[in-house]
């Protein structure tokens, strides 16, 4: 295979289970024969069969610059192993990203140890009250005090994990509770971003487009600022767009099957059972004929959800915070992403994402390098 030092992205799902119950995430929101069918498997990955699906990955990939998260819908600090698997990444030189709701601090302190590029924290809320009605089953107290400890052990291990806190924006939330998120997180020197909570996952959205949503998904979608359907009709100008989670994205179950993308659930949308047994022009091809395809780009789903419209999903969700009384603007991502309604910023201190930037930029290049030297003309510059 002809191989761009472009990136790929693998998202490695170590754990088919969440201790969260969110209702805007599937582990949240499925009720078995109420919408969905068959929900994927549960489990913990094996670390051998990560690190055949990580040298398969870097052998029969498409890119000399793969990258590799190690969530979808599940919460990775769940694997007592995970410290061995962001480790493993380190040594083969490819970026690693994790994302948690940190209501778990067990392998916490060896997980930052280890060096991964990227911790994304998600929440919704400063205070219980606000935070448990979008994380159901979490301890805000509990985030913090493992946030405080994850900026100790930066400082006691002098790695240079980078640290963004993705505070999901519903119709409650976008107020003095945000403010202060930011001021915790200014004192701890990391970066917020504030994303629009969205409603997942794709079959749901489906059901969305055909008026087919069920009362509870409903009482969840009132309390989003951008309703799925206003999501939808706003893209629909990009409708014609390839989808770029199908184009440079593959998912990879614990148990090393591949489900259509990362945002399908149901075990339907499994397109191979292993990973390790198909090569990756077979996987695109199965991915593009895959009957889920049709409907989600008709609807504009893959381009909502991949936020093509930008600024105006940015419009609409902040029309309807104004609505409901919140004295902020929200834009996800023009700086500055918080300001108050007379446009007065609210300051987001920290500044440490261009050094990632810089470390992929240069792990790319030395691999670029290394290909060409010993398979003369098979990889492509960007």
């Amino acid at each position: 295979m002809k191989k761009s030092a472009k990136t790929f992205t693998y998202w490695i799902d170590i754990v088919g289970a969440c201790n969260l119950r969110c209702p805007s995430c599937p582990r949240g929101n499925f009720k078995p024969g109420d919408v969905m069918t068959e929900m994927p498997p549960s489990g913990l990955m094996d670390f051998e069969l990560f690190k055949e699906c990580v040298q398969r990955a870097i052998k029969e990939g498409p890119s000399l610059n793969p990258q590799i998260h190690l969530y979808n819908w599940g919460e990775p600090l769940v694997h007592p192993e995970i410290p061995k698997f962001v480790e493993y990444l380190r040594e083969q030189e490819i970026y690693c990203g994790i994302s948690s709701n940190l209501n778990i601090d067990g392998p916490l302190r060896d997980v930052i140890k280890a060096g991964p590029d990227v911790f994304r924290v998600s929440l919704s809320g400063f205070p219980q009250p606000v935070y448990g009605q979008t994380h159901q089953r979490g301890d805000i107290e509990r985030v913090k005090k493992n946030m405080i400890k994850i900026r100790d052990y930066l400082t006691e291990f002098g790695t240079k994990t980078y640290v963004e806190v993705n505070y999901h924006i519903y119709k409650h939330n976008a107020n003095q509770d945000l403010i202060d998120m930011i001021a915790f997180c200014n004192e701890l020197k990391f970066n917020i971003s504030p994303v629009w909570a969205f409603f997942l996952p794709l079959e749901k959205n489906l059901l969305v487009a055909e008026g087919r949503e069920t009362e509870a998904d409903r009482e969840l979608i009132d309390l989003l600022a951008i309703h799925p359907k206003k999501a939808m009709e706003l893209s629909m100008p990009y409708k014609d767009r390839d989808c770029p989670v199908r184009q440079h994205a593959t998912v990879i179950n614990f148990d090393g099957s591949v489900p259509l993308c990362c945002n399908t659930f149901e075990r339907q949308h499994i397109v191979a059972p292993s990973f390790l047994d198909v090569d990756h022009e077979t996987l695109q091809k199965a991915k593009y004929e895959n009957a889920a395809c049709g409907p989600c780009m008709d609807n504009a789903i893959h381009t909502y959800l991949a936020f093509e419209a930008g600024e105006i999903m940015d419009e609409a969700g902040n029309a309807v915070l104004r609505e409901v009384g919140s004295p902020l603007e929200i834009h996800q991502y023009e700086q500055p992403k918080v300001r108050m309604l007379d446009g007065t910023p609210i300051d987001i201190e920290a500044k440490q994402e261009g050094e990632i930037q810089t470390r992929k930029k240069i792990r790319g290049i030395r691999k670029l390098l290394w290909h060409a030297q010993n398979f003369g003309t098979k990889a492509t510059a960007p």
